[in-house]
């Protein structure tokens, strides 16, 4: 039997999986949870993996992971996605707020080039726009199999110097098997720790008859993913250095929410203030991960990093549109009084800006590592993969 014709026949026991379990009442948060209610409003939301290891995404829905789990259907839910947003008679048609484990944007956020605003207007939280097909686009699905989901469609999207970018994008998720798991992180996985991962590949290609030029704007990828919050909960960030001025500050004071250790940024992630770390080119390793001890989760983090010149600045107080962070870690806050409702915190990433002529691609991939388990085993993992342990952190 050929493998095409092998993977239709796993997607197909998979969905007659899923509507075996369609009436069965899974406990608030858990993934079975979580899948039921999306199944009400995304028609075309699949499930990647095997066993207990479990991805929930949307290929329409410009590729989107909703959430994930590592111990089936009753386990926990891992990814944030906002609910009540999403059962709205809007929810679909605004992307850019229903959250998600990994979703697909693009950069940069403000500056001379901001994708965010039209030509002439003041650089306002009031006044910012989201570009029409980031908001609103559905994709097309080009293929899905039991292990992987490839969409892609046709986007304009337009900054704030007045240039017009013609594109095609396509997103690929790849769930990730444990051995593959294991070589790329050089571990081996506890026997009791339970796990799961997967990869987003976002490939952005230039569709104009003319190359791209910083001095009008460029296009670079940016991947960010929203999980869920604890009280106890701490980003870990390796570094390059050990000076805590390379942490970029966003939005608000730091305060105690920042905290450097022999080269590793520490970075609260409760949802209960909003802030937003960064580290810069010259000074980050590509991983960054985190840790809760009520949840027994340790997240850890990948994407590709080139080292290449140009990175958008999302810094609200720079003025270098080429001079930006290649990684981001944001704390959100629900503060109805200023509007405000992120409870949730992200991990996001950037690729490099690039001057693509035509027909040229720009590739950028985030891959995401769940671990549930003791903290003995995780304590293991964390050590060999962010190289801490975590006694060090600062809960």
């Amino acid at each position: 039997m050929k493998k095409n014709v092998i993977e239709i026949l796993l997607v197909a026991i998979s969905f007659s999986i899923f509507s075996c379990q369609k009436e069965h009442k899974y406990a608030e948060a858990t993934f079975g949870s979580d899948v039921q209610f999306l199944k009400k409003y995304i028609d075309d939301l699949i499930i990647l993996g095997e066993g207990s290891h479990l991805v929930a995404i949307s290929p329409k829905y410009q590729g989107r992971v909703f959430t994930s789990t590592t111990s089936g259907y009753s386990g926990r839910s891992i990814g944030y996605f906002d609910k009540k947003l999403i059962a709205s008679p809007v929810g679909l048609k605004k992307l850019s707020k229903i959250g998600g484990e990994s979703r697909m944007w693009f950069g940069p956020e403000v500056g001379d080039f901001s994708i965010f605003f039209p030509p002439n207007v003041e650089r306002s939280g009031e006044n910012m726009q989201i570009s029409l097909d980031l908001d609103t686009l559905t994709f097309n699905t080009d293929k899905t199999t039991f292990y992987q989901s490839i969409s892609s469609n046709l986007m304009v999207i337009d900054n704030a110097f007045g240039t017009r970018f013609n594109v095609k994008t396509e997103r690929k998720i790849v769930f990730n098997k444990k051995y593959f798991i294991e070589k790329k992180l050089d571990i081996q996985i506890p026997e009791k720790v339970s796990f799961v991962s997967f990869s987003a590949t976002t490939t952005l290609e230039n569709l104009d008859n003319h190359q791209w030029k910083k001095e009008t704007g460029l296009l670079p990828i940016w991947e960010i993913g929203c999980m869920h919050p604890s009280n106890n909960q701490w980003a870990i960030v390796p570094s390059k250095s050990i000076d805590l001025d390379t942490v970029t500050n966003y939005f608000s004071p730091q305060k105690d929410r920042v905290f450097l250790k022999s080269g590793v940024a520490f970075y609260k992630t409760d949802a209960k203030y909003l802030n937003k770390m960064g580290m810069p080119k010259e000074d980050i390793k590509p991983i960054m991960g985190s840790y809760s001890p009520e949840f027994n989760l340790l997240n850890i983090v990948t994407y590709s990093f080139s080292n290449d010149s140009l990175y958008v600045s999302s810094d609200w107080e720079s003025s270098k549109n080429y001079k930006g962070d290649v990684m981001n870690i944001f704390n959100g806050e629900v503060n109805p009084e200023l509007d405000r409702n992120y409870p949730f915190f992200e991990f996001e990433s950037f690729s490099a800006a690039k001057e693509l002529k035509p027909n040229e691609k720009l590739r950028h991939v985030q891959s995401i590592y769940h671990f549930e388990g003791g903290k003995d085993d995780l304590d293991l993992i964390c050590k060999k993969v962010l190289g801490v342990e975590l006694s060090q952190l600062p809960y």
